[in-house]
Formats: structure tokens, C-alpha cells, sequence
């Protein structure tokens, strides 16, 4: 039996940032069999993202299997974890995208990810998944990120049984930034 973490990026965003290969490193240091995951964020739509996802789960049954995402990724590692049940979830950042959120976007942000998406956007229900979600779940968010956010990443503090939730001070929504990355090291090193 290993300890399996897949590693999703944000929307648009490779693994290949420093962000997620700090993460990546943090990890491995705890010996973590580390599974980077590619998106293909143009022309699709959130379904799309979290079907990608699954065609690139490898773990054994045996794993224990950790699901870490950054904003659009946080999204779809929690809505991957109700059909994965892992024993941990990392929710960076984690959208105000689902269902509950889309009737307070600003339209800047609706404008931003385009009609396609918002349409599929509707099938995902924060409390209905939050209901089954059982595992531990660290949720991280800068502090100067925008105020949907903070209400999403609260609310889903109060919904998720088993969460722990860590605001980054000085922190903007970006993975990358110093600050953002002393955290990630703090939390992953609970594991």
C-alpha cells in the first residue's frame, strides 16, 4: 500500500509552475507517489475537466489516494471525491463556481468563462456533494482573494464535517507567491 496525491492545477495553468512543483516536492518528501495531472482547458466544459481527470487515475485499491487542487482543480477534486473517496482533500483557492455561486458572479467573471461552461456549471451542487464528502479536507485561501471566494471556501468550512481551514495572510489567488507556498508546506506537512 502507497500514499498516492494527484496533483491538479488551476484553470489555463500547467503543473509546471513553481507552485504545484513546490507542492510536488513537499510531497515526495513525504514519500508520496506523486501523479501530476494535464488538463486541456480549451473549448471545455467543467464535465469535460472532471472526465479527464478520471482517465488518468492510476493508483491500486490498495492506495491511500489524496486529491490536491488549486481553484478551478480544487473544484474538480471535489467533485472527483465523492465517486474516489480519498482519504484527503487540499481545496486551494477553491472556485465559487458550483451551482449555489453563479447567481452572485460578478459578470466580469461569468463573461470570463463563457456561457458553455456556466450552462454545465449548473449540475454541480456544493451542498449536494458536500453531503458526502467524509475525508479530511484542508482547505487554503489567500487572504486577499476575492470576497466570493472567501464566502465559498467559508461556507464549505461549515458543510464539510472534517475540514480545517487556513486563510494565507498576505496571500493573493496565485499558487506561486511566496506566501502561498510557506502554507502549502505547513498544511501538506500534517499528512
Amino acid at each position: 500500500m502507497s500514499k498516492v496525491v494527484y496533483i491538479i492545477p488551476g484553470f489555463k495553468e500547467k503543473v509546471s509552475l513553481k507552485g504545484y512543483q513546490q507542492a510536488i516536492k513537499f510531497f515526495k518528501l513525504r514519500n508520496f507517489k506523486v501523479i501530476p495531472i494535464k488538463i486541456s482547458w480549451k473549448y471545455k466544459i467543467m464535465s469535460d475537466y472532471v472526465d479527464e481527470f478520471f482517465c488518468q487515475l492510476s493508483h491500486n485499491k490498495s492506495d491511500d489516494v489524496y486529491l490536491f487542487g488549486f481553484s478551478f482543480g480544487a473544484m474538480i477534486a471535489f467533485i472527483s471525491a465523492v465517486k474516489i473517496k480519498p482519504k484527503m482533500l487540499f481545496l486551494c483557492s477553491l472556485s465559487p463556481y458550483f451551482k449555489e455561486d453563479l447567481k452572485s458572479l460578478k459578470k466580469s467573471w461569468r463573461n470570463s468563462v463563457g456561457k458553455k461552461r456556466l450552462e454545465d456549471l449548473k449540475n454541480f451542487s456544493f451542498q449536494k456533494l458536500a453531503k458526502d464528502i467524509t475525508c479530511k479536507t484542508f482547505l487554503i485561501a489567500g487572504e486577499k482573494e476575492p470576497k466570493e471566494l472567501h464566502k465559498r471556501v467559508n461556507d464549505a468550512h461549515k458543510k464539510i464535517k472534517n475540514s480545517e481551514l487556513f486563510i494565507v495572510d498576505g496571500a493573493k489567488h496565485e499558487i506561486s507567491q511566496k506566501e502561498y507556498i510557506d502554507k502549502l508546506y505547513e498544511v501538506v506537512s500534517k499528512t
